[in-house]
């Protein structure tokens, strides 16, 4: 998929920039994550009510190594190319990050921005941890 020069758009892109150009840290960029919404693909629309319905299904692709890895979008326009190449996945969702954490199996990953020039993919031991994390602050507050 071909992409034009990455521009960030919001303070998640800047800090997932900053972090894969070396100029932030990943720990800025982890922080930053789990407070931001990403948006999801999804192959029904949620409706009005705006209710989760158990039979939608989120995009899911596989790594190399073929593994699960749920498609997130640090903006609703990074989806563009995945709308074409995956049409089954017509309708999205802005979802807070830590909402789709808590979804999440143990042997599931994300991969943030996939296939464009900025973008992460977190493995499963990453997303348990950012679990962990997610945990110990919600038991301090």
């Amino acid at each position: 998929m071909t992409e034009k020069e990455f521009s960030p758009t919001n303070s998640l892109e800047h800090a997932l920039l900053d972090a894969q150009q070396g100029t932030g840290s990943p720990a800025a960029f982890f922080d930053q994550l789990l407070t931001s919404q990403v948006f999801v693909l999804l192959d029904k629309d949620i409706g009005p009510e705006g209710r989760w319905d158990p039979s939608i299904n989120m995009c899911v692709l596989t790594n190399a190594a073929g593994g699960p890895f749920v498609a997130a979008f640090t903006a609703p326009e990074r989806s563009t190319p995945w709308h074409e190449h995956l049409p089954q996945f017509g309708y999205g969702l802005l979802v807070s990050f830590t909402w789709l954490l808590q979804g999440l199996g143990s042997e599931v990953g994300v991969v943030i921005n996939p296939g464009g020039s900025v973008g992460v993919e977190l493995a499963p031991e990453a997303i348990g941890r950012l679990k962990q994390q997610v945990a110990g602050n919600s038991a301090a507050t």
